[in-house]
């Protein structure tokens, strides 16, 4: 077990958990801000550590996270700012991004809870 995951302890969880149970935009500052570009090779990253058991699986994932909040947020602003084209873009790309990540854990779930998605 990780040193982190020794810190993560049931009351931290439920705090963290509790803390975005809003209806507030609230932004973590856990890890460097995601940016909009590079969903697809920030999540092949977390998943091929995933799959090689690898130590980064956890920074990766959090990477990827924080980049697929950043494409929410951009969409968020653009529609705000009456640009739908470019806000449904980003928010497209979040979307696709969230359903390429479980269509991904489907294949990796060792319970198999998942529906295996097709493939082309």
């Amino acid at each position: 077990m990780s040193n982190s995951q020794n810190r993560l302890t049931p009351e931290i969880l439920s705090a963290i958990t509790q803390r975005y149970d809003t209806d507030r935009l609230l932004v973590s500052t856990a890890y460097p801000d995601g940016g909009t570009d590079y969903l697809r090779g920030r999540l092949e990253g977390g998943l091929i550590n995933q799959v090689e058991a690898g130590d980064a699986m956890a920074a990766r994932y959090a990477i990827w996270a924080n980049t697929v909040r950043d494409n929410i947020i951009a969409g968020m602003n653009a529609l705000k700012a009456g640009e739908p084209d470019e806000g449904y873009r980003h928010l497209i790309r979040a979307a696709n991004s969230l359903s390429a990540f479980s269509d991904a854990q489907a294949y990796l779930d060792p319970l198999n809870m998942g529906n295996l998605p097709e493939v082309k």
